[in-house]
């Protein structure tokens, strides 16, 4: 504790001198539209247009427009990152970002960590999450350890809910489409200058494809996989006395998933039952024109069963098993106003994990409950100088139960030329990955182990042209990955052993040709290596793209068309006890939605995923849904 104390000491010092210099100029005014801020790069309401960070922000209009149900096909079409799903509906869905692994990314809900706390490697399983009741997605792509610690490695997605504003409203929703799918909603907002609220409450019923795809050649039936989704949403805020806001948000998912055993293994009888619960109480106050804090307590509750029973495919099955953990975390967040074209935000957090798990059948065995603490203190210090340059400066330690002390930094600058309208960006930062409890304490687990370390660097510019009508960026990034936790397969135990590195570059470009008519197109380049074996590292496409075209028309109509390209990619698949490599990617897919306003509150919409009825695989073995169609009514009183 006391090596802890003194690195921060050394934190404070290196960010108090760093903005002297600086402390006598001035700050321009500025105004900016809601959708244009960003709280999650620097846990303070900043414009994009000044942090260097590279940002998606995935706004409620384009959530709307594109008609997508799950999180996960939003994210699709986020440049640098790719998604990979064992099927359809309900099916294990896992992001690379950059190039990075699934469990280097950090997930939030309203603040709230949701990386599963029993999960191999730490990563979320976004096969579970729909868009009710969302109202924003922020991915941050890059180093992030400075403000967000372990898992933050390849970057953040924060996913935020609706907040109540202004007259009380009531949204009721109803859907139908391709495989018996059914869907309906019903949720209330609304706000004074006391008080503000939402509350939703959504089901997602669907007959399902089967998981298991067909092996070639093969004339056997398969039976499909249902799916079955309950989501409450709920998010309440005060407005207290002295200046001090008070809000609590509330997410509770229950689904039942049925399985298949893996890629080309059909099972009738493998079934999946998931409950997660987030909550998050916080309260944000001004001491005064130079200071306010902000005190919240989050807590995350997740939960999976699993139920293989005896079959005539497997008649040997009678398997049981569950996993259990969850996450307690306590921050305490200051940012100060050191002059008005500086402010330094200082946080400490306090953080829990526990969990635990128990298999019975077959092949038996227990995991006794077990929990991890880790204490943490940052520092960022945000100046602004003539409008023009713009830097964070990020120090962060953990004091970790484990393994010690882990020290990190970044580095962030953006600078505006104001006579083309460029904006050049740049970042370098380290981060690490602390092993899971699974790695930990498993029968493969290893109390020795050392967290992941990378250190990465990106940089690129941004170019508005045409008074905006058209804006282009361009981004290279690198990352470096050492003292990874992989699987030794000689001693079958969790070791330091990995290490790897991924490269690329992002190019998007934005088009607003007519009033009423926006082109979005962009496209990524991913190179990556494992530094052992010199092979390209599994599951991460070397390119992708994508286009989406959106059209509202006679002030009543929207279209959206999107088009997405997937190129090759390396999956893995077994061949008795041996590996073998395949090629898997190569394809395009067509979506396309129309909505339509028959009065100011009855809106109709028709959506048709996969218009091409294309085949393909994302995982080897694994089905995927041909095209799809969906209709649905929307009301608001």
């Amino acid at each position: 504790m006391k090596c802890f104390l003194r690195r921060m000491a050394v934190i404070i010092l290196f960010l108090t001198l760093s903005q002297g210099s600086w402390a006598q100029e001035e700050k321009g005014a500025g105004e900016y539209d809601f959708d244009d801020v960003v709280l999650s790069a620097t846990k303070t309401n900043v414009s994009k247009d000044e942090i260097g960070t590279w940002v998606t922000v995935i706004t409620e209009k384009e959530i709307i427009e594109k008609g997508k149900g799950t999180v996960l096909d939003l994210l699709r079409d986020v440049p640098g990152l790719s998604i990979l799903q064992c099927s359809g509906f309900g099916g294990t869905a896992s992001i690379y970002l950059r190039g990075s692994k699934p469990g280097y990314t950090l997930v939030m809900i309203d603040g709230v960590e949701v990386n599963d706390p029993m999960g191999t490697d730490r990563s979320f399983d976004f096969g579970c999450l729909t868009t009710d009741n969302i109202e924003r997605i922020e991915v941050i792509r890059g180093q992030q350890s400075t403000l967000y610690g372990s898992d933050a490695i390849g970057g953040i997605v924060n996913i935020i809910t609706k907040k109540g504003r202004g007259k009380a409203k009531i949204e009721v929703s109803g859907s139908i489409g391709t495989d018996d799918t059914f869907s309906e909603s019903v949720g209330v907002r609304g706000g004074t200058e006391k008080v503000n609220y939402s509350l939703s409450l959504s089901r997602l019923d669907s007959e399902g494809i089967s998981k298991a795809d067909r092996v070639a050649g093969e004339t056997l039936d398969l039976e499909k996989d249902g799916f079955e989704n309950t989501t409450i949403s709920s998010r309440l805020g005060f407005n207290l006395a002295a200046k001090s806001e008070l809000d609590l948000s509330l997410r509770y998912t229950e689904a039942k998933i049925d399985v298949d055993d893996g890629g080309y293994d059909d099972d009738p009888n493998h079934t999946s039952d998931r409950k997660v619960l987030t909550s998050k109480l916080g309260f944000k106050q001004l001491l005064s024109s130079r200071w306010d804090h902000k005190l919240s307590l989050s807590f995350l509750n997740m939960e999976r069963n699993y139920r293989d029973k005896e079959d005539i495919i497997d008649t040997t099955d009678d398997l049981t098993s569950w996993y259990k953990g969850e996450n307690k975390k306590i921050e305490w967040q200051n940012n100060f106003l050191l002059s008005k074209i500086n402010t330094l935000t200082a946080g400490f957090e306090w953080e829990e994990e526990k969990g635990s798990s128990s298999q019975e059948g077959t092949y038996s065995s227990d995991f006794s409950e077990k929990s991890i603490k880790n204490t943490a203190g940052y520092l960022q210090n945000q100046c602004r100088i003539g409008n023009k340059l713009f830097t964070t400066l990020g120090l962060r330690a953990d004091e970790h139960e484990l393994f010690g002390t882990q020290l990190n930094y970044k580095i962030s600058c953006a600078y505006f030329i104001t006579e083309t309208n460029t904006r050049l960006k740049i970042n370098w930062g380290t981060g690490f990955k602390a092993p899971s409890l699974f790695q930990l304490y498993s029968y493969y687990g290893n109390t020795e182990l050392k967290p992941d370390e990378s250190k990465g660097y990106d940089l690129g510019v941004e170019q508005g042209l045409l008074e905006e009508k058209v804006s282009l960026e361009m981004s290279y990034f690198h990352n470096d990955f050492e003292n990874m936790i992989d699987m030794d397969t000689y001693t079958w135990e969790y070791k330091n052993i990995g290490n790897a590195w991924t490269d690329g570059f992002e190019v998007g470009m934005g088009i607003k040709p007519l009033e009423g008519l926006k082109v979005k197109l962009n496209y990524t380049y991913t190179q990556t290596e494992d530094k052992e074996t010199k092979l390209e590292l599994l599951r991460r496409p070397v390119s992708q793209s994508n286009l989406n075209i959106n059209w509202d028309f006679l002030q009543k109509g929207n279209v959206n068309l999107n088009v997405s390209y997937i190129g090759e990619y390396k999956d893995i698949y077994f061949v008795g006890f041996s590996p073998e490599r395949a090629t898997l990617g190569e394809y395009a897919l067509v979506d396309i939605v129309t909505s339509y306003d028959l009065t100011e509150s009855l809106k109709v919409f028709v959506k048709i995923n996969n218009l091409l009825d294309r085949k393909y695989q994302e995982i080897v073995g694994y089905s995927v849904s041909g095209a799809a169609f969906y209709g649905g009514i929307k009301a608001v009183f």
